[in-house]
Order: structure tokens, then C-alpha cells, then sequence
């Protein structure tokens, strides 16, 4: 008896959507008319009764995104410091793990190219000083009718040139963070850091040259906050601007959970794995978060409606997963959506449905061989 039950299931099955091929439409046995992706079932179709239908409603579920991470030093906290002039390293001013602020000498060294920017901006300067004097004293001859109006428009032109090489020189010292006050050709040159923080790397050796090309070796970084940078997929990515909090365990430390926030995305895909970078911002006040370290991150999205669907609900076609939506009495229309699972054993839809679309939820598998 159970035979027969289930030969008749499976006759039911090739005979509820089998049908001419070299038809666009055709009535076809069970009741079942195709036309293209749409679905009529006659008013006698015994496929009726073993159907069931749902209108769609929003529900409320707490989304996780959940991906893996490279701790990263935030970009702004994060400085190689290189010699900014070929020069011999004279003396080293710090060690490993030493706290510096912003402006504290790092390293000296002996430079012919840094003996020739203070030379020149002394050049500057005294030029400067001389073209303003002489200005003061033309206008003032001017003033008094001894010296002509050409006169003063040449010695104006003199010191408007001055100041600009002058103000040209100042520019340049204070990229190289050059104590102007202090600075004497023949002295070393003081090369100092553009941030505060730790000093993570020191490789220089006393003696030796260093390239104005050549790799920084030492490196200051503040870790007092981090960057986790995660991937997130194309089809989560929209999810990313209403996460509410992130979680963070480093692959090396799983009993520890470190909060943070989304601080940056990079506002598009990445061709090859269809991804998107996200940055998380963590408090690393602790000293445990350290750069390169692995980690796990979910991000969750409290408090969102979202469509949710049984598995039975949805088909799987060439074309992609879908499901039989109503558009008119007993009339359905394969509807391409895109999910993705999620806790439960359920799935989320994040295209191709919205509230209030009517769906068979229950006797979908009846027309899984539908063409």
C-alpha cells in the first residue's frame, strides 16, 4: 500500500507540470496551464487542495553580519619615519616601546643637503630683512622728494621676491619639522615624529648611511585604537550603514570580546571577490589588539523588519532561487529572489519580495519541474 502511495506522489509529480515542448503555452494534466514563468491553475486543478499560500509580512529579526578580520593600525595614528635627507646616522634618540609625542626628536643625523636648506634659508632671510630696509629707506626718500617713483616700485618688486623665497624656505623647513630657532649649518639635523605615540620598530645602527630613498626604520605608531578591516559580501554590504554594534574576537584570544563601530567602508566592490572592506574602530586601550592579528567580527542590526521565509518556500532554478508568487486568482509567477540563511534554518530575503506579496509557502515542490 505504502508502494502505491508513493508511485502515485511521483506520477502526481511528472504529470503536475509536464508538457509540448514546442509550446509557449499549453494546458498541460492536473490543471496546470504554463505561460512563460506564469502559472494557471484550472478551478478543478486537484493541486488546489495540497497548496498553501501566505501574505507577506515583515518581521522583526536582529541580522548578524558575521565576517573575519586583519587588525590594522589606524592610517592617521600610523607613521614610518624615514631620513628626509641622505646623511650618516649620528645618534639615535629612542628605544622600542618608548612613548613619544608629536615633535620629539626621534634620531640625528650628518647631512650635506640638510647644511644646505639651513644655509639657504639664512640666505632668505638676511635677503629678506635687506629688501625691507631697503624699501623703508626709498619710501622715506619718496616721502621727502628725493627718490622718484620708479625707484619705489623697484625696490617694492625687490622685497616682494625676497619675502617669497623667503616664505618659500620657511615652507620647506617646516616639512622636515626643522627647529628654525635652533638650526646652525655643519650641526646635525634633528629628525623628529609627526605623532605622538609608541615607537614600534627601531632598526637604525650608529654610523651608517642612510639613502633619502631608502625604507624608513623606525616606525611610531598610537594603538590605543585599532582598525579591524572585515569583508563583507555584495549581498550584506547594503546592511553595513545600520549596524548598531560590532563585536570583535581575535582568533588568538576567542574568550575575549572587544567592542567597536563602523568607522569607514571603501564605498565599493572589489571585482575579483565580489566584497566590500569595512573598518571597524576598537578600543585597544588594553594592548591586546596587535597589527596583522586575525580576528572574527559580527556586526548586528538590532531592531530591523526583514522578510523571512521557510525553505520549502523557495525553488531552485538555472536562473537562481525563486518562489511561486500570486499575481491574480489561482494565476502564480516564478518571482527570482536572493537570500541568504540565517539563523534557524530559515532565510532572508534581500531582493525580489515585498510586504504584502502572496506566496505558496506550503505544495511549492509540486511544480519544481515547471518549465
Amino acid at each position: 500500500m505504502k508502494k502505491t502511495m508513493l508511485w502515485l506522489l511521483g506520477a502526481m509529480l511528472v504529470a503536475g507540470c509536464s508538457h509540448t515542448k514546442n509550446s509557449e503555452s499549453s494546458v498541460v494534466e492536473n490543471g496546470v496551464k504554463i505561460s512563460g514563468d506564469t502559472l494557471i491553475l484550472s478551478s478543478d486543478s486537484p493541486l488546489k487542495d495540497k497548496i498553501e499560500t501566505k501574505t507577506i509580512e515583515l518581521q522583526d529579526y536582529n541580522l548578524v553580519l558575521s565576517s573575519t578580520g586583519v587588525v590594522t593600525a589606524i592610517p592617521s595614528a600610523y607613521a614610518e619615519v624615514p631620513a628626509p635627507f641622505g646623511g650618516r646616522v649620528v645618534r639615535s634618540l629612542v628605544r622600542i616601546g618608548q612613548k613619544v609625542k608629536a615633535g620629539s626628536p626621534l634620531f640625528e643625523i650628518s647631512s650635506s643637503n640638510y647644511s644646505e636648506l639651513v644655509k639657504n634659508y639664512n640666505q632668505t632671510k638676511g635677503d629678506m630683512e635687506l629688501a625691507l630696509k631697503t624699501l623703508e629707506r626709498v619710501r622715506d626718500l619718496y616721502n621727502n622728494r628725493v627718490a622718484s617713483e620708479k625707484d619705489l616700485d623697484e625696490a617694492q618688486q625687490n622685497y616682494v621676491l625676497a619675502l617669497q623665497e623667503y616664505r618659500h624656505a620657511v615652507a620647506v623647513a617646516k616639512e622636515y619639522q626643522i627647529d628654525l630657532d635652533n638650526a646652525t649649518v655643519g650641526q646635525p639635523m634633528v629628525v623628529r615624529s609627526p605623532i605622538g605615540g609608541t615607537v614600534l620598530r627601531n632598526e637604525l645602527v650608529m654610523g651608517e648611511y642612510l639613502r633619502e630613498d631608502e625604507d624608513a626604520k623606525v616606525v611610531v605608531a598610537d594603538l590605543s585604537k585599532v582598525w579591524v578591516k572585515a569583508s563583507v559580501s555584495e549581498m550584506e554590504s547594503p546592511y553595513v550603514e545600520g549596524v548598531e554594534e560590532v563585536e570583535v574576537r581575535l582568533a588568538s584570544r576567542p574568550d575575549m570580546v572587544f567592542k567597536g563601530r563602523v568607522a569607514y567602508t571603501d564605498g565599493m566592490l572589489n571585482a575579483e571577490t565580489r566584497t566590500m572592506q569595512t573598518y571597524i574602530e576598537c578600543d585597544n586601550s588594553t594592548g591586546h589588539m596587535m597589527p596583522n592579528m586575525y580576528a572574527n567580527v559580527n556586526m548586528s542590526l538590532k531592531g530591523q523588519k526583514h522578510i523571512m521565509l521557510d525553505k520549502s518556500a523557495v525553488l531552485q532554478s538555472s536562473k537562481g532561487r525563486y518562489v511561486l508568487r500570486r499575481i491574480a486568482e489561482n494565476t502564480f509567477v516564478k518571482t527570482v529572489i536572493e537570500v541568504q540563511s540565517v539563523e534557524g534554518g530559515q532565510l532572508l530575503v534581500t531582493s525580489g519580495l515585498s510586504e504584502g506579496d502572496e506566496i505558496i509557502t506550503q505544495g511549492a515542490f509540486y511544480f519544481i519541474d515547471c518549465k
